[in-house]
């Protein structure tokens, strides 16, 4: 059995569309309590197989992200 090559890409919201975030930020603020929380980040994470190098690069700013409202970072 051949290893599979992973590619592995994580993809945040960027400051004003991170609703999500900010949702859960409050939430655990105000009805958990948690009183130290500073701050608060979904990262998505995407591990994608089976597909070329190109064919990941091409993909990540159509099906995996929206360029203007996310940030995509790459694991090397």
């Amino acid at each position: 059995m051949e290893a599979q090559d992973v590619k592995r890409i994580y993809v945040e919201k960027r400051p004003g569309f991170n609703i999500e975030a900010q949702g859960l930020f409050n939430d655990l603020k105000e009805n958990l309590g948690v009183k130290g929380l500073e701050s608060l980040r979904i990262i998505n994470r995407y591990d994608i197989s089976g597909i070329t190098t190109e064919e990941c690069v091409q993909s990540r700013n159509i099906i995996f992200a929206e360029p203007p409202l996310d940030w995509v970072y790459d694991e090397h």
